[in-house]
């Protein structure tokens, strides 16, 4: 779960420096980039508590070429990578709220992918895409 909020601050932080962003758009961006660094963060200090060794994040070449940033032309460009990273990383909390053991860990999750449920609502919103038709449509 770590590995994927390094991305999505990665993501994030891409999109702030496309300059590809309308200026009415660039708040909503960077709240929801401090809201991954805060679950980075928080992360980051339970896997410690656990005794544990945190992922480090990888380059931040390395997001740019693996979320092919330099694709992005336009802000629509710029939020559909931002949603599609917001989407898959509602899947992997999901994914994985049943497999935690400890409840903590699983109302953790499920807190982080309600916070991303919020970001690619928005995102949708700002892209003026239609919700989804159908419940159920976050998670495997």
């Amino acid at each position: 779960m770590l590995r994927t909020e390094h991305e999505v601050n990665a993501a994030y932080q891409i999109a702030i420096d496309s300059h590809r962003l309308n200026r009415n758009v660039v708040p909503a961006v960077q709240l929801f980039q401090s809201h991954h660094r805060d679950h980075r963060e928080g992360l980051t200090a339970t896997i410690r508590a656990f005794g544990a060794e945190p992922v480090a994040a990888r380059p931040q070449q390395e997001y740019v070429q693996s979320l092919n940033a330099a694709t992005l032309r336009t802000q629509a460009d710029v939020l559909r990578m931002l949603a599609r990273v917001e989407q898959s990383t509602i899947n992997a909390y999901l994914g994985q709220v049943g497999t935690f053991q400890d409840r903590r860990l699983a109302s953790i999750a499920s807190r982080l992918a309600a916070d991303d449920v919020m970001h690619w609502t928005a995102l949708a919103g700002l892209m003026q895409e239609q919700l989804p038709g159908n419940a159920l449509s976050f998670g495997t």
